[in-house]
């Protein structure tokens, strides 16, 4: 019988803060995910279109184009990709909006490893 190999999910990780850039990557390997590190609006959108990307972490406070920007092209090129949100207020305001233009999911920063387990492994498995 032949072993099946393991999937490897990459998940884009979109973050300005090269910092929190580094620490979401970091949580996002010890997930057995592969970390695609971007920072700004450009860079999440080639990493989108050049590869298999299972879902995307998404700064609200991006780099040209800010986050909520990137999220509309985003879903004009890949309307099932699961995208969840990130940032340090969210509102519920600002969880209606992003909402409504195709955010799945919310998490405050700072981001703990458990909650990003949970929330990943929501839309990935």
């Amino acid at each position: 019988m032949k072993k099946r190999k393991a999937r490897i999910l990459d998940v884009v990780v979109a973050e300005k803060n090269s910092k929190n850039r580094l620490s979401l990557c970091n949580l996002v390997a010890s997930l057995n995910c592969v970390a695609i590190p971007t920072c700004s609006g450009l860079d999440i959108m080639r990493a989108i279109t050049q590869g298999q990307v299972a879902l995307a972490l998404l700064d609200v406070d991006l780099a040209f184009p800010d986050g909520e920007h990137t999220l509309h092209e985003i879903r004009q090129v890949v309307p099932m990709l699961p995208i969840i949100l990130m940032s340090a207020v969210m509102t519920p305001t600002l969880i209606k909006q992003l909402g409504d233009r195709g955010a799945q999911d919310f998490l405050v920063k700072p981001i703990q490893r458990d909650q990003l387990a949970v929330t990943l492994f929501r839309y990935l498995l």
